[in-house]
């Protein structure tokens, strides 16, 4: 999915001209904390909740304020993934997707996690499995083959360096079946460290598990 496709329509973007009562208006009846400035079909920014209400600003009309996540874009074309790793560089809840420069809306980043959560990843039962061997000793094949030896499938995997040992790095896995005591022992056989298994039988994940989970793919 590319975020053209994520476009939420029913978020409407501010004028420099617009007052600031509209744009208060606007922000509680949509529930969103940011809105996007654009002027001739250019983002000039996003004005936030918290600039709104800052006593020390106070200013008549939204082009006035000291815009903020100028640089919070991503093309129309782009993947999802990459949204994720925008806006996790912006700590924004909403992404403004251009093409050729031109603004063609946002992406709420609460829409991204409702269609994430349909994914394999999220959506079907299993376990999540993380593991830790240096860089020169990863081999996906050679886990997934442990993983399928026991009657298993590896529905996703993620890479990232460790964070208590930089020459080390963390494998997470996302694994068809609750059951993981034999998969870790094949693991552990095959000179992986396994460090911690999290069973996911219950699936009702809140939007703060779901975000949770796809960053533990995602995050660098």
């Amino acid at each position: 999915m590319i975020a053209e496709q994520l476009i939420n329509y029913m978020i409407p973007p501010l004028k420099p001209s617009d007052d600031i009562a509209r744009a208060k208006q606007w922000m509680d009846e949509f529930r969103v904390k940011e809105l996007p400035v654009v002027k001739d079909n250019k983002l000039l920014g996003f004005i936030s909740e918290d600039l709104l209400y800052d006593s020390e600003i106070m200013r008549p009309e939204v082009g006035a304020y000291p815009l903020i996540g100028e640089s919070c874009i991503i093309s129309a074309t782009s993947h999802y993934y990459d949204i994720l790793k925008v806006q996790n560089e912006h700590q924004m809840e909403m992404v403004a997707v251009v093409s050729k420069e031109e603004f063609k809306g946002v992406v709420l980043i609460s829409d991204l996690l409702k269609e994430f959560s349909k994914t394999a990843i999220v959506n079907s039962q299993g376990a999540i499995v993380t593991l830790q061997t240096s860089l020169n000793d990863y081999s996906l094949s050679e886990i997934s083959r442990v993983v399928e030896m026991n009657g298993s499938t590896v529905l996703g995997a993620n890479v990232r360096p460790d964070t208590d040992d930089p020459s080390l790095i963390e494998i997470v896995l996302r694994i068809n079946h609750q059951d993981v005591n034999q998969i870790a022992t094949g693991l552990t056989n095959s000179g992986y460290k396994v460090t911690s298994s999290f069973n996911t039988e219950d699936n009702s994940f809140d939007e703060k598990d779901r975000y949770g989970m796809l960053m533990k793919f995602l995050d660098p």
